[in-house]
C-alpha cells in the first residue's frame, strides 16, 4: 500500500495461524486496528489462494446470515504478488485452545462450552438437502487425493510403503493400506440426508473467546469441505479436544524409519473439555452417528497432508501417523 506525504504508517504484527497464508494485527495511523489475512498471488495457488478465497467468500455470506458470529469484513484486494482481505479485531480475545491451555477452572471450561453449542446450533439449525452417497465423493477428494497428492514427495512415498507403523510403541496399518477397511465403515452407517452451514474448520484454534463478556466468535471459515454437515463440524472439535492437533502440531516429532513418537503433556482445560464434548455427541447423536464423527475425524488428517508437505515434511508423516493410528482403534473399539 502506497502512503502519501504526510499520511500515517501503519504497524503490522504477525500473529499465530495460516499454513500458506500470513496473518497480521494491522494498527493504522489513524482508526481503529484489524486483522489483515495475506496470501501469494503466485506460490502454492491451490492450496494457498483457493483455501485463502474460500474464507472471503465465507466471510461475506456469514456476515449477512449470522450477524455477530464471526468478525465484520471490512475490505479486501491486491497488492503487488499479494492479495489480502482485512477483518474486525476483537479486543480482549484469545483462541479457546489457549483458554482450555490456561484454564483448569470446570465452571468457567462449563461457560465457555454453553456458548460455543449455542453458535454452532444457530449455524446447523439450517437444514440443506443432500445425499447418503456423498462420503464416496468426499473420500476420493479429500482422502485418497490428498494422500495421492503427496506421493510426489520421496520421504512420503517411502513411509507409505511400510505394511507396519510403530506409533509411541504400537503397531498401525497405515490408512494407504486400509482404505477399502475405511471406505467400508464409513458406508456401514453414513446415511446422511440432510447438510447444513457451517464454518468448515472449526478447529479450537478456530474460535475466539472473550471470558469478560463470554461471548464466542468463529475465525478463519472454510468452504472446500464436499460434506457440509453439524457431524463433520463435531469432527473437527475432536480433531483439536480428543486429537491434540494444535499440542502435536507444536511439538518436536521424533521419526526414525517407521517408527514416530512425540511427547506432548494434555492440560487439564482440554482433557475437561474433551470429555464435555464426548457426552454432549452422545445425547445428541445416534451411536452410528458418532462413528461417522469418528470417521470424519481421521479424514481431517489426511485432508491437511499437501499442506504440511509444503512447510514441515515431519509433521505430513506425523499426522499421517495419527490419523492411522486413530482408523486403528476405531476398528479395536468396534470389535469390542
Amino acid at each position: 500500500m502506497s502512503t502519501f506525504l504526510g499520511e500515517p504508517q501503519m504497524n503490522k504484527t504477525r500473529l499465530k495461524g495460516g499454513s500458506l497464508s500470513s496473518t497480521y494485527l494491522c494498527h493504522p495511523g489513524i482508526g481503529a486496528p484489524f486483522v489483515r489475512k495475506e496470501v501469494s498471488l503466485i506460490k502454492n495457488r491451490e492450496y494457498g489462494f483457493q483455501r485463502w478465497y474460500s474464507q472471503l467468500k465465507r466471510l461475506q455470506r456469514y456476515n449477512h446470515m449470522f450477524p455477530g458470529v464471526f468478525p465484520k469484513l471490512v475490505g479486501y484486494g491486491r497488492e503487488d504478488d499479494q492479495a489480502y482481505f482485512d477483518i474486525e479485531y476483537v479486543d480482549g480475545a484469545v483462541t479457546v485452545f489457549e483458554f482450555l491451555k490456561e484454564t483448569d477452572n470446570p465452571k468457567l471450561i462449563d461457560e465457555m462450552f454453553t456458548e460455543l453449542i449455542l453458535v454452532m446450533d444457530s449455524m446447523h439449525k439450517v437444514v440443506l438437502p443432500s445425499s447418503d452417497s456423498s462420503y464416496q465423493l468426499y473420500i476420493y477428494e479429500e482422502v485418497e487425493q490428498k494422500m495421492l497428492a503427496c506421493m510426489q514427495n520421496a520421504r512420503y512415498q517411502e513411509f507409505t510403503s511400510y505394511s507396519k507403523i510403530f506409533f509411541d510403541g504400537r503397531s498401525i496399518v497405515g490408512l494407504k493400506n486400509a482404505l477399502d477397511e475405511y471406505l467400508e465403515m464409513f458406508r456401514q452407517v453414513f446415511k446422511q440426508q440432510n447438510e447444513t452451514f457451517t464454518h468448515g474448520n472449526l478447529t479450537l484454534e478456530n474460535i475466539l473467546y472473550q471470558p469478560k463478556l463470554k461471548k464466542i466468535t468463529f475465525i478463519d471459515p472454510y468452504d472446500e469441505n464436499v460434506i457440509d454437515s453439524k457431524l463433520a463440524e463435531y469432527s473437527q472439535i475432536l480433531q483439536s479436544a480428543n486429537s491434540l492437533y494444535e499440542l502435536y502440531n507444536a511439538a518436536v516429532v521424533n521419526i526414525q524409519g517407521n517408527q514416530v513418537s512425540v511427547d506432548v503433556n494434555v492440560p487439564y482445560g482440554l482433557e475437561y473439555f474433551n470429555n464435555l464434548f464426548k457426552s454432549f455427541m452422545k445425547q445428541r447423536l445416534t451411536p452410528d452417528e458418532v462413528k461417522i464423527v469418528q470417521l470424519l475425524e481421521i479424514s481431517q488428517f489426511m485432508r491437511m497432508l499437501p499442506f504440511k508437505m509444503e512447510i514441515d515434511e515431519d509433521k505430513m508423516l506425523f499426522f499421517y501417523t495419527l490419523g492411522s493410528s486413530l482408523f486403528h482403534d476405531l476398528k479395536l473399539e468396534m470389535r469390542e
